[in-house]
């Protein structure tokens, strides 16, 4: 499997520019045969005061224009929705397929700690309630959303439902190896893509962005500063499944203790 891990400038509010320059990268990554092509979080739109007003459908126009740039291959786009349904929104990360989207997962975990600010997600976003798990090539993927990933039980969930990959898509000034190379990865032999924006964020503080992708034993396969890029990497789920076989912090496991 072949991932492509997209670094992406904040841009907060720039929906036309943004959605360009994603499309751009998109299809410089079908170009180069990747399997999977993640984007960060809120991708279009970031945190910004018009957030409502320039919130999309899940079928909207981002999403028909991913479709586009899949046309003719089996690759598949998670990309950081603004989402809108009805007069809810949610932080959403769609699984774009050529014929449309495939499963939907909305922020589980919505950030609180930002009182009066545009990050106080849980005063703006409803939250989604369920995990979402998706297929490409017989493999199973897992979705997480920024703060989702602070919780370890996210990523031992996903691979205690038999996924090799989780892709984790933040909005936030980095999001580097080391918070996910250990615990996340390598405990769980999960292999693990991580995506950031870089570039001012909407208060003007630099964001150095740091996405990578770790392999399921904690290594990092690559990693990008500070610049707009891909991040490649080819992997293997199917040797992280096996790997978790006989890994002593997976195998040990009591999950009947955990329970209050």
């Amino acid at each position: 499997m072949r991932i492509a891990a997209i670094q992406q400038d904040h841009n907060p509010g720039k929906v036309e520019e943004n959605r360009a320059k994603a499309v751009a990268y998109a299809k410089q990554a079908v170009a180069g045969h990747a399997d999977i092509i993640l984007f960060h979080e809120e991708l279009l739109i970031g945190y910004h005061k018009d957030m409502k007003k320039l919130a999309e459908t899940l079928h909207g126009e981002t999403t028909q224009a991913f479709q586009q740039v899949l046309k003719g291959t089996d690759a598949k786009i998670i990309y950081g929705l603004t989402e809108r349904e009805g007069d809810k929104y949610y932080i959403s990360a769609p699984v774009v397929t050529e014929s449309g989207v495939i499963a939907n997962y909305r922020k589980t975990h919505l950030y609180w700690k930002a009182q009066g600010t545009l990050r106080d997600e849980a005063a703006q976003f409803t939250a989604g309630d369920a995990l979402t798990v998706f297929e490409h090539k017989g493999h199973k993927i897992g979705i997480l959303l920024c703060y989702d990933g602070d919780f370890p039980e996210m990523f031992r969930t996903y691979a205690r439902l038999g996924c090799s990959v989780v892709l984790w898509l933040n909005n936030r000034t980095s999001r580097g190896h080391r918070d996910c190379c250990t615990q996340a990865a390598h405990h769980n032999s999960l292999i693990v893509a991580t995506t950031c924006n870089c570039g001012l964020d909407e208060s003007g503080i630099i964001c150095e962005g740091l996405s990578n992708i770790v392999n399921y034993d904690g290594k990092l396969l690559g990693e990008l500063s500070m610049s707009e890029g891909i991040v490649w990497a080819d992997v293997d789920p199917a040797q992280a499944l096996e790997t978790r076989k006989s890994m002593p912090t997976y195998v040990g496991l009591r999950p009947e203790l955990y329970t209050i």
